[in-house]
């Protein structure tokens, strides 16, 4: 094998960029690791510990010059391209709900509705005070009538958006806390990864 071709490429498209000498650090130890063209690759914040690097500059920077050059390519994994997490689901390790988004925001209402139902009073002021207070905040926050909060939580055709919009008012909110039988309905991009390119493989392999 040829790092040295490797390095000659490198640095004959990127000699003006401050972190070629880690580019060529990264696809060195990328193929040592057999990170190549058939592997699942690596993410950009795994690189540094997955292939023990001591890097001054960020991985990604360098990766990215890497991908400029046809030496790494940049991809992402077979599957959804976002993961949607319904926070509380699982003991609160948060579950993929992807193609049942809207039922899991809706069970996430129905458990926040049955929390509202159940405080201490009807009155916004009063439940406040008693340590209740989820009306008056989510009639604060959607402009409601506090004996409409119930319905709307149960009813909305927004459920995703009133839902998140709702945990968002109750944790900035004091006296009262997110219940453990709803929370937010996250939206996680999947991250991209990074492996060698099949020209890099023909230059190591010259």
């Amino acid at each position: 094998m040829s790092s040295q071709d490797t390095e000659r490429h490198v640095y004959s498209q990127k000699r003006s960029t401050r972190s070629v000498a880690e580019q060529v650090e990264i696809a060195h130890a990328m193929w040592v690791n057999g990170i190549g063209p058939d592997h699942d690759g690596l993410k950009a914040n795994e690189i540094e510990d997955e292939l023990e690097l001591d890097l001054e500059y960020t991985a990604k920077t360098s990766l990215k010059h890497l991908v400029d050059v046809n030496i790494v390519e940049e991809f992402t994994p077979s599957g959804p391209s976002t993961l949607v997490i319904a926070s509380w689901m699982d003991g609160g390790d948060g579950d993929v709900v992807n193609g049942n988004v809207t039922e899991a925001a809706e069970e996430g209402l129905r458990a926040l509705a049955d929390e509202v139902s159940t405080e201490p009073s009807s009155d916004g002021e009063a439940a406040a005070t008693d340590g209740g207070g989820l009306s008056t905040i989510i009639a604060d926050e959607f402009d409601l009538v506090i004996d409409k909060v119930e319905n709307f939580l149960r009813t909305t055709d927004r459920p995703v958006d009133v839902l998140n919009q709702a945990v968002e008012a109750i944790e900035e909110a004091d006296g009262v806390e997110v219940g453990e039988d709803y929370g937010e309905i996250a939206f996680i991009n999947m991250p991209h990864r990074f492996r060698l390119t099949d020209r890099a493989v023909s230059l190591y392999e010259q």
